[in-house]
């Protein structure tokens, strides 16, 4: 189950209200699914949005996901763009985490697009 803020959040985000947080309902996503596109299965983790898993306990559930995230984010899998003037970055959300960092000019201006494809709606890998 993913929401606006995990169960275990530790970074700064935005304040919403509370009527905005209560308008803001939680998300079920699996764990585990595979892009149609290319075949492979990927990991669905947010270690910030996470709020539990169905079914399983809550120090079970946050065990499992730390040792995911853990898994996932291993050296050998990151990739850490070095930014030049006029790079642009474009990644397929089904396939990556990514994460906002601030090792930049903070006196300079970027942009953010996001493009929004209409697609599948994500379904759980079979065991």
């Amino acid at each position: 189950m993913h929401a606006y803020r995990g169960a275990r959040y530790d970074r700064k985000a935005t304040d919403l209200t509370p009527e905005l947080l209560a308008a803001t309902p939680s998300a079920a996503h699996p764990i585990a699914r595979r892009n149609p596109d290319n075949g492979r299965i990927g990991l669905y983790l947010s270690p910030n949005r996470v709020t539990g898993i169905p079914g399983i306990g809550e120090d079970e559930a946050f065990a499992l996901l730390a040792g995911l995230f853990d898994h996932a984010t291993q050296e050998k899998y990151i990739y850490r763009h070095k930014w030049r003037k006029g790079d642009m970055v474009i990644w397929d959300n089904r396939s990556v985490l990514h994460q906002a960092t601030t090792d930049y000019d903070m006196n300079e201006y970027r942009y953010l697009y996001r493009v929004l494809i209409e697609g599948e709606r994500p379904l759980a890998e079979a065991a």
